[in-house]
């Protein structure tokens, strides 16, 4: 086939990259100001779109179905590209060790293909990007890229806890979806636990987001204090209780005061 009929269909993928590129940076997006990053037509744009999205790559906002924003999918793309570089390679000794001294499973918390700030990356918008397995024969396990729940999570909640208390309750909104008996679905007890979060220095779970699972986390923090993530340490139910949860708490408070400094 010729470089002439090939050319075309080059322009329409180049075209469609970049609209997915400007959703990244400007997300949640209309048409018209995606036009104008563009320099694409509207209508070209809104082509782009709606192929992007039959594809599962882009969907409406959260109740603003005039603005577009990425998908999870596109997320967990983005994760195995150089852009989480920076955290995850200095996570990755901290980790191992860490993942030596518990032997249970690892997770690194993250905002996505490019750590953007919280209150940019919306509610839900932590996903995980690393994680390193238990040893054990019986251990927890969960994708790269899973969209881990401010509020049902304990990194999310240990991340949560290291902003103003206005700023968190804004970020979960008043509906908080229930994953178990033992998730916290009333804003106000949310905004309670967070305040012991604060004070303990690390967050606790017990099936509250996924079965059988129990978890502690801490959040790790920029230069100013700002959280761009949280460091899990996660057990089969089995060998998790408050005793084991005290002893993990205070190793992943450890670990992530070096990462912190770090970074």
């Amino acid at each position: 086939m010729s470089s002439a009929a090939t050319e075309p269909g080059m322009r329409v993928v180049r075209t469609a990259l970049r609209v997915l590129e400007v959703v990244s940076e400007l997300q949640p997006v209309g048409v018209s100001a995606i036009a104008r990053a563009t320099g694409v037509p509207k209508s070209s744009v809104q082509r782009c779109l709606v192929t992007l999205r039959e594809a599962g790559w882009l969907g409406p906002a959260p109740g603003d179905p005039q603005r577009w924003v990425l998908t999870g999918r596109a997320r967990t793309v983005g994760l195995r590209g150089p852009a989480e570089r920076g955290l995850r390679e200095a996570a990755l000794a901290v980790m191992q060790e860490l993942r030596d001294a518990t032997r249970e499973t690892i997770h690194l918390i993250g905002f996505g293909a490019e750590h953007a700030a919280l209150s940019e990356a919306g509610p839900g918008a932590l996903v995980v990007i690393d994680r390193l397995d238990s040893p054990e024969p019986v251990r927890t396990w969960v994708r790269l890229g899973t969209p881990v729940p401010l509020h049902a999570s304990c990194s999310g909640r240990a991340v949560l806890s290291r902003l103003p208390e206005a700023e968190a309750r804004g970020l979960v909104g008043d509906e908080l979806e229930r994953f178990s008996a033992q998730t916290i679905t009333d804003p106000d007890e949310l905004v309670a636990e967070l305040r012991i979060v604060r004070e303990r220095g690390y967050a606790m779970a017990e099936g509250s987001w996924r079965a059988g699972v129990g978890a502690v986390a801490a959040a790790v923090v920029d230069g100013t204090g700002r959280p761009v993530g949280a460091l899990a340490v996660s057990a089969p139910q089995q060998r998790y209780d408050a005793g084991r949860a005290r002893e993990l708490g205070a190793l992943v408070v450890e670990a992530v005061a070096g990462l912190s400094a770090a970074l």
